[in-house]
């Protein structure tokens, strides 16, 4: 049938262009959602029409389907063909196995019905739906890296003294920033103690490594202006950069002290400004390099 066909095509064509924008391609996996969040609680929420545009996960077949759910291989033809032609029929095709997270939901069983709803243009199909309860806010444009992203950010916020307004200043853009925060701030404590001669309290060494490390090397970014040759990232993942490249510096000079300024100005003077081109090219190599694998 020649409207497998076209919708390969569409396929190839959606990953292409997610490619190039940086958008997610790939059906988000709900055994490793589950993981990050924990999730466990679960509530069945019955039957409902959900609309097709909020599916883009699954329980183990991520690479089948793109993320609108077209088909990306052959083999999937002869199942494809035979679901759009219950579709066509008159009684159509039984409802779908779901499970939601947030304003996302995952196909447990129904692939192919998903997939041929979405290739007719049906805006949605009749499910049963099981929710996973999480406090994660989570949505359809979602990737993967987002939903890190939020739970390591409440993990956070849970695991130091801050209120939600202060643990604002220290948001990131990488999925593993909090958690290197975190080991910042227990390194810290850890000399903090030996200065003291005592372990300090875990607020008391928050308070400290704000003082004395994050702020000073915060006040040492905001005067380079370094914050401008990294777009899209914010102030404190320029402060792990930075203790990044101070811990390289000090190894290469065997100990020897370097100031935090000088650990910007390198990071600064190794910055390649790279082109709108170059980023595209770039994102079009990775998209390539992801279908061969």
């Amino acid at each position: 049938m020649p409207e497998f066909s076209e919708a390969r095509w569409r396929a190839f064509l959606q990953d292409l262009i997610s490619g190039i924008r940086g958008e997610p391609a790939d059906l988000l996996s709900f055994e490793e959602v589950r993981e990050r969040l924990g999730l466990r609680h679960v509530v069945d929420r019955g039957m409902h029409d959900v609309p097709l545009e909020s599916i883009v996960g699954t329980l183990g077949r991520e690479r089948e389907f793109n993320r609108y759910f077209f088909p990306r291989t052959d083999s999937l033809r002869g199942r494809w063909d035979d679901v759009r032609g219950l579709a066509e029929g008159p009684e159509g095709f039984p409802p779908v196995e779901l499970y939601r997270v947030g304003d996302v939901y995952f196909v447990v069983d129904g692939h192919h019905r998903v997939s041929v709803a979405q290739s007719i243009g049906s805006p949605a199909i009749e499910a049963h739906v099981r929710e996973f309860v999480s406090d994660v806010t989570f949505g359809p444009g979602d990737s993967i890296g987002d939903v890190i992203l939020r739970s390591g950010f409440e993990d956070f916020v849970e695991s130091t003294c801050l209120s939600r307004d202060d643990a604002e200043q220290f948001r990131v853009s990488a999925p593993e920033g909090y958690s290197k925060l975190l080991d910042h701030i227990s390194v810290h404590r850890y000399y903090r103690g030996v200065e003291l001669g005592r372990e300090p309290e875990w607020c008391e060494a928050i308070d400290s490594w704000r003082a004395r490390v994050y702020d000073p090397m915060v006040a040492v970014i905001r005067e380079s202006a370094i914050l401008g040759q990294f777009p899209g990232r914010t102030e404190t993942d320029l402060y792990l950069f930075a203790m990044d490249h101070l811990h390289y510096m000090r190894e290469e000079t065997e100990g020897a002290g370097a100031a935090p300024g000088e650990a910007v100005a390198r990071m600064k003077a190794e910055t390649p400004r790279s082109s709108i081109m170059k980023r595209l090219l770039s994102r079009f190599r990775e998209f390539v390099s992801q279908r061969r694998g």
